[in-house]
């Protein structure tokens, strides 16, 4: 009867290399096991250490190990008489830590794994007529279990064998133990837990696929890549997915042309010509902080002959530009730079300047804030080339939510930013500012040769906050997904395919980004607007607090909307005009009354609808007012009372489209509970029994989060926003997003803003450690 030896496994991990210069494709799988198994010391053993080991412990054993024509019958040999003498856990260096492994050794004294059901249908196993296969890659033991002396006596038997599978390997391992009798327990973990994918999986570039990769790993405290340094050349391994067309691409072809335009004789192949210019063509803002990791994933592709054309139409910083920056640090000759002066283009319009400008016999689409797989346009232009198409399309895609914790592989159709086309068969974009790559992808549907190839993970395309399309566009695509993830699983994945992108990187700059650099933040021309009502006690203070920020006032604007006051606020400001006009870039100053005079406090819920309404209108008329070419609108309450000389300052390193900064009392308690962030799963929705006068009016806290639950965070994603010190994106006013008079999905006003900008994809965000005090009153 077999039983577990009392002492516990060492937690000790043994791994093996011909010299300490281990090859970089396996860097990454080394670092699993000791970053996944902190509490384990780690021992690494070279070919000498190796020789030198057996021959002061083993002198017996020397002939035998010496005697091996093939180096990985001495590996294999090493690792048994390690283990017999050390105990640990032993792991082949293609062999990668998915989990801790503490949940594998408790309670047992000997672990060995199954290879996959589907090796044993492999030819040399099935002429051995082997029911399973034990792997040597993983194994467990304390110091001298019962089999080891076993399973050496039948190595001894077995040395001449001239199959190292037989001599030392897994059929020799597998035939030991059923023959094994001795009263250590020795268990076999079932093929999910160590070996979730066969050879065949790996080879064939099936692990490539996200899905698959993510079923087979679910129960996985390792998978084996079976890379087989011993008997595959390094043509053959390590080169990844690029090295050849994984067998499971799936690609529909679709011929537009009629017949007189289809060519008679066959595309020279592109071994004879050599591979053709790809222009990746990108347009850009050039402020976002997204941008350099697409220019980095230019850089990083394995197709050689390439170009990026980017198109800016904002001016360069003049102290260092981030577009400019990012160029630079990517260290890539081959990127060109291009600044259109002409203001009031069109997306589209932008994207015909780029065609325009490209030297390559194909343009590729390369937008400026998703992620690109290094072999994407390697992979895309075998594809277009293997199917003498004129066109590629990828027919799914990742789409990735960082905030939210959240990664889908789309659903099946052309998806339009994936577009890589010959030059000669583009068609022109039309002048819109979003969607202007669907019209085009529907022409080249009717006009050319174009292949649709599904490999999803070539391309992420991520939902950050500032896209183009709204948060219902993308909730949708969720719904329709091919397959979803979240929890831990989307971060699984995501550390799967961040062996191959910057995936961690990326979410840290989303959702915390790093700070603009404060002399280019200075440099953004702002529009300061304060609707004012009975403010003359307020005014001077206010105008102190603004004469003081760290921001050059010839890059401020003011605007002030003054209505209903009984103080005499228009004339006091009309008086402080010239003064104002000498210091800053332009002053404006309107008036309009609305008849709005309450009874009562300001805060009764009886009244809410009709003040923030009023409130709203204020805003809009200010801003069609006031707005001119500015790149940002500050909204600053008239009644603060402090605030830091940085506050302006800080409000632009948030990095974000939509941020407000945390209002308090002078007492310090939280003022402003616009500001809030609902309570639970992103999707969660207010209570309708706090709807009044079809505004949501829960009691403080009932659903609710505001900035002050969270201390300590440097930024959090809001569901409605405050305009104490609210600093908005002008283009988001430009097109469109205002303050609504009128129930948004329940909301008004500033809370309304916030949930407007959420349907148009932008994300709102508070930073609770950015205090301004407003007066108690």
């Amino acid at each position: 009867m077999q039983t577990e030896v009392s002492s516990p496994i060492p937690r000790l991990i043994h791994q093996t290399w011909k010299t300490r210069d281990v090859p970089p494709e396996f860097l990454a799988l080394q670092r699993s096991w000791t970053g996944r198994n902190p509490g384990f010391a780690y021992r690494f053993w070279t070919d000498e250490d190796i020789g030198r080991f057996v021959a002061e412990e083993h002198p017996a054993l020397l002939p035998v190990f010496q005697g091996y024509a093939d180096p990985i019958a001495r590996i294999d040999l090493a690792r048994y008489l390690i283990l017999r003498r050390f105990g640990g856990v032993y792991a082949d260096l293609d062999l990668e830590c998915l989990r801790p492994v503490d949940g594998l050794l408790e309670s047992r004294s000997f672990l060995v794994g199954q290879e996959p059901e589907e090796h044993g249908r492999l030819a040399k196993a099935a002429e051995r007529g082997l029911p399973r296969i034990l792997c040597p890659s993983f194994l467990a033991s304390v110091p001298g279990h019962p089999f080891w002396d076993h399973l050496l006596s039948r190595l001894v038997e077995a040395r001449h064998c001239p199959d190292v599978l037989d001599a030392t390997g897994p059929f020799l391992l597998t035939r030991a133990h059923a023959t094994y009798e001795g009263e250590g327990r020795v268990t076999v973990l079932a093929p999910e837990r160590l070996y979730p994918v066969t050879k065949d999986d790996c080879w064939s570039g099936r692990l490539f696929d996200p899905v698959f990769w993510e079923q087979a790993t679910r129960e996985a405290y390792a998978v084996h890549r079976w890379e087989g340094t011993w008997f595959r050349g390094a043509a053959e391994r390590g080169a990844g997915p690029g090295a050849e067309l994984p067998r499971q691409i799936a690609a529909v072809v679709t011929d537009g042309r009629s017949e007189g335009d289809r060519p008679t004789v066959a595309p020279s192949s592109v071994a004879a010509e050599g591979p053709p210019l790809i222009s990746c063509l990108m347009v850009t803002r050039g402020r976002s902080g997204l941008l350099r990791f697409a220019i980095e994933g230019f850089a990083r592709q394995t197709y050689p002959n390439r170009e990026l054309v980017v198109v800016c139409d904002s001016p360069a910083l003049p102290q260092d530009d981030p577009l400019e920056r990012a160029i630079h640090d990517a260290a890539c000759p081959n990127i060109r730079l291009i600044r259109v002066e002409t203001g009031g283009l069109t997306l589209g319009d932008l994207r015909n300047i780029a065609v325009d400008r490209a030297d390559g016999r194909y343009v590729c689409q390369w937008d400026d804030d998703d992620l690109y797989d290094p072999c994407r346009l390697e992979m895309q232009q075998r594809v277009l080339a293997a199917t003498a198409s004129q066109a590629c399309l990828l027919g799914r895609w990742m789409i990735w939510w960082p905030v939210e914790n959240r990664l889908a592989v789309s659903c099946e159709r052309d998806w339009e930013g994936s577009l890589l086309c010959e030059k000669a068969a583009m068609p022109r974009y039309p002048a819109l500012r979003h969607g202007e790559d669907t019209p085009v992808v529907e022409q080249l549907r009717r006009s050319a040769r174009v292949v649709r190839m599904d490999l999803p993970r070539l391309y992420i395309y991520v939902v950050h906050g500032g896209n183009t399309f709204t948060a219902p566009h993308f909730e949708a695509h969720w719904q329709a997904a091919a397959a979803r993830f979240d929890g831990g699983r989307c971060r699984a994945l995501l550390e799967e395919m961040g062996k191959r992108l910057p995936v961690e990187p990326y979410r840290r700059v989303v959702v915390s980004p790093s700070p603009v650099p404060a002399a280019a933040a200075r440099q953004e021309s702002v529009l300061v607007l304060t609707p004012v009502k009975d403010a003359v006690a307020h005014l001077p203070r206010y105008l102190e607090l603004l004469g003081r920020l760290d921001h050059d006032p010839s890059r401020l604007s003011l605007g002030f909307l003054e209505g209903d006051s009984r103080d005499g606020t228009h004339d006091w400001l009309a008086g402080w005009l010239p003064e104002l006009r000498q210091r800053y870039r332009r002053v404006t100053l309107l008036r309009h009354d609305h008849g709005f005079r309450p009874d009562g406090p300001r805060w009764a819920p009886a009244i809410q609808r009709r003040r923030r309404e009023v409130l709203a209108r204020v805003r809009n008329r200010l801003l069609s007012g006031a707005l001119g070419d500015e790149d940002w609108v500050l909204w600053l309450d008239a009644d603060l009372v402090d605030y830091p000389r940085d506050l302006l300052a800080r409000l632009l390193a948030a990095g974000r489209d939509i941020v407000v900064s945390h209002c308090v009392l002078p007492d310090g308690r939280t003022f402003d509970l616009n500001s809030f962030r609902l309570d639970g799963p992103v999707a969660r929705e207010e209570d309708p029994r706090h709807l009044v006068d079809g505004i949501f009016q829960p009691p403080r806290g009932a659903g609710r989060r505001y900035l002050d639950d969270f201390p300590g965070e440097e930024a959090v994603p809001l569901h409605g926003v405050g305009g104490t010190a609210l600093l908005v994106r002008a283009d988001l006013h430009r097109e469109g997003l205002c303050f609504p008079p009128y129930s948004h999905r329940g909301y008004i006003e500033t809370e309304g803003l916030a949930a407007m900008a959420g349907d148009m994809g932008v994300s709102a965000w508070g930073l609770p450690g950015l205090r301004v005090v407003h007066a108690d009153h």
